[in-house]
Formats: structure tokens, C-alpha cells, sequence
């Protein structure tokens, strides 16, 4: 019931429910933090106590239950794997100049709201400077600074933080009944995310995981190679966002390794014979990471991920 089922925020919760029973609900929020973190969820969970018949979230009403399923008429969804565009926003403005249908209010949820078009941002600005009355609107992004001023000053921001790492490691102890050794390295690489966790914790990902350390550090080098592993990690929708984190924290941990001397403080343990091993100079290392950052910049604006990420590896490998 309620947030029961939701890992840690506890300051968002407390703060979303004192504005739901004090009757100051905003027009619009933007849920803001790190990719995997819980906020798409905890926004779902919030809009169960808007629309839930006893306005508690209680799960068991039929509103709570069509929201699980997502078919409640009034809640819409927006997200695009690329983009959303000019066609979505205009979908938007359509749904929410209607009367709800079922109950008071209508919630419009917008998914990875940083990558809206030009035109779509403006689309959405209008309804957000005008709100119709009766809805309330949730933007989700692990990328804050790519959405307008102009928007985010007309919603109500709500950060997240990454998790402690032991929230995350008891969480998949005791919800994917993992083993204490396994949970506690999930958790050390995911920093803070239990969608992360998740990720890592599919047997195929976690070994693409080591293929792809092997052949920036380690042996397994080759312009094929390259080709091949870019290619399946840029057919990956959000999987894409975790691999360039974990090329970051990879040259983290080289530094470490190499210039601190202080191996207990290696984050990618599963990969630690790769790390201790190559003796990497600090120019390389600088020069890798600025080419990841900006390669996770450009990655917002160029649907070509594939040649993104293959000349992103060619560059750090050399």
C-alpha cells in the first residue's frame, strides 16, 4: 500500500504526500536524478493516491489496480525510444483540454522528458503556461540541463539521490533472493540504482560487461571486435546509459589502480585482474574520460548510436 514497495526516498515520499493531504498539488513536477534510480515508479505509486478511490494508493480499488496494468483512462503515459516529438505533444494538449473520464483528475506522465524536440518542448510549454485544470503533469529525466528553463521553472522540481549501497544490496538479498556475494557486488556497480542493479544483473549483460573491458584494457583488441560489441550495445534502449557509466568508473578505477595504488577502492571488483594489470599513463586516462562525456553528450542528439560508441571505443582502446 502506498510507497511500501518503493526503495529508500524517503524525504521525496514525505515531501509528495505532505502537498497530496495539504491540498497544495502543483500543476506540474519534475521528477530529476540519476537513470534506474526509482523515479518513473515512485511517480506511477504518487499517481495511484491522485486517482485511487480512498486517495491512499491502496492498490486494491479498481483504479489502483488499472494503473498496474496501465490501461486507467486517466493516465497517460508519453516516452519515445529516440525522441518525443511535435505528434506527441500535440496528443497531450488534445487529452488535456477533456474532462477526465473517471474520476477528478488526470495524470500525464512524460518519460525521459530531456528528449523532447524543439518543437515538442514548445508544444508542451503552451499547456504548461495555460494548464487545463484537473491535470497534473510528471516529467521524468536523468538529464536536467537538457530541458528548458522556460519548463522546468513551471514545475516543481523533486531530486533523487542515488540509494546507499546497503538499500540496494538488501534489496536484491531479499526481493531477487540473490546471494550475499553476488548482491554485494550488484550493488557496488549499479551506484545507487536498483534499475542498474537489474540491468547487471542479467547473465547476458554482465558478460558483455567483461567483453567490453577486455578489449578497452585487455587483450581482446580489434577493429572487428569493436564493430561487433558497439553494435549490440547501440541496439539496447536504456542499456546503452549504464554502459558508458561503467567505461567511466572504468578509467576511475585505472587511476586508482595505477596512480593511487590503493586497490580496495576499485568499484568494478569483477574485473579487477583487468585493471591491476594495465598500467595506465594519467594523459590517456584524462583523455578517455573527456571523450566519454562528450560522447554521452552528443548521444542526445545523434540517433546514430552505433557510430557513436564504435568510434567512442576506437579512441579509449588506443
Amino acid at each position: 500500500m502506498g510507497f511500501n514497495n518503493i526503495v529508500g526516498h524517503e524525504r521525496q515520499k514525505e515531501f509528495l504526500l505532505s502537498l497530496f493531504n495539504n491540498e497544495r498539488m502543483p500543476h506540474a513536477f519534475l521528477f530529476s536524478g540519476q537513470e534506474g534510480i526509482g523515479k518513473k515508479k515512485l511517480a506511477i505509486e504518487y499517481i495511484k493516491h491522485i486517482l485511487c478511490e480512498k486517495g491512499i494508493g491502496c492498490d486494491g480499488c479498481r483504479p489502483c489496480q488499472k494503473i498496474d496494468h496501465r490501461n486507467h483512462p486517466d493516465l497517460l503515459i508519453v516516452e519515445g525510444e529516440e525522441s518525443i516529438g511535435i505528434a506527441q505533444s500535440r496528443m497531450i494538449s488534445k487529452e488535456v483540454s477533456e474532462h477526465p473520464y473517471e474520476g477528478k483528475k488526470r495524470a500525464i506522465l512524460i518519460d525521459r522528458a530531456d528528449t523532447m524536440t524543439r518543437e515538442a518542448t514548445n508544444a508542451l510549454l503552451k499547456t504548461l503556461e495555460e494548464p487545463p485544470p484537473a491535470n497534473v503533469f510528471f516529467l521524468i529525466t536523468s538529464s536536467e540541463r537538457d530541458i528548458p528553463l522556460t519548463v522546468r521553472s513551471r514545475c516543481a522540481r523533486v531530486a533523487f539521490s542515488p540509494l546507499p549501497q546497503a538499500d540496494v544490496e538488501e534489496y536484491f538479498m531479499k526481493v531477487s533472493r540473490m546471494e550475499k556475494e553476488k548482491a554485494h557486488l550488484i550493488a557496488r556497480i549499479s551506484y545507487g540504482s536498483i534499475g542498474g542493479g537489474l540491468f547487471w544483473a542479467e547473465p547476458d549483460n554482465f558478460i558483455l560487461r567483461r567483453k567490453l573491458g577486455e578489449i578497452i584494457i585487455g587483450k581482446k583488441r580489434g577493429f572487428l571486435a569493436v564493430t561487433l560489441i558497439a553494435e549490440k550495445i547501440a541496439k539496447m534502449d536504456k542499456g546503452v546509459s549504464f554502459y558508458l557509466s561503467f567505461l567511466q568508473s572504468l578509467f576511475r578505477d585505472l587511476y586508482v589502480a595505477a596512480h593511487e595504488r590503493e586497490t580496495s577502492m576499485i568499484i568494478n571488483r569483477d574485473i579487477k585482474d583487468l585493471i591491476e594489470r594495465e598500467g595506465m599513463d594519467l594523459k590517456r586516462i584524462d583523455s578517455s574520460l573527456k571523450k566519454i562525456q562528450e560522447t554521452i553528450f552528443n548521444m542526445r542528439y545523434n540517433v546514430n548510436r552505433w557510430l557513436l560508441l564504435e568510434n567512442l571505443m576506437l579512441h579509449i582502446m588506443r
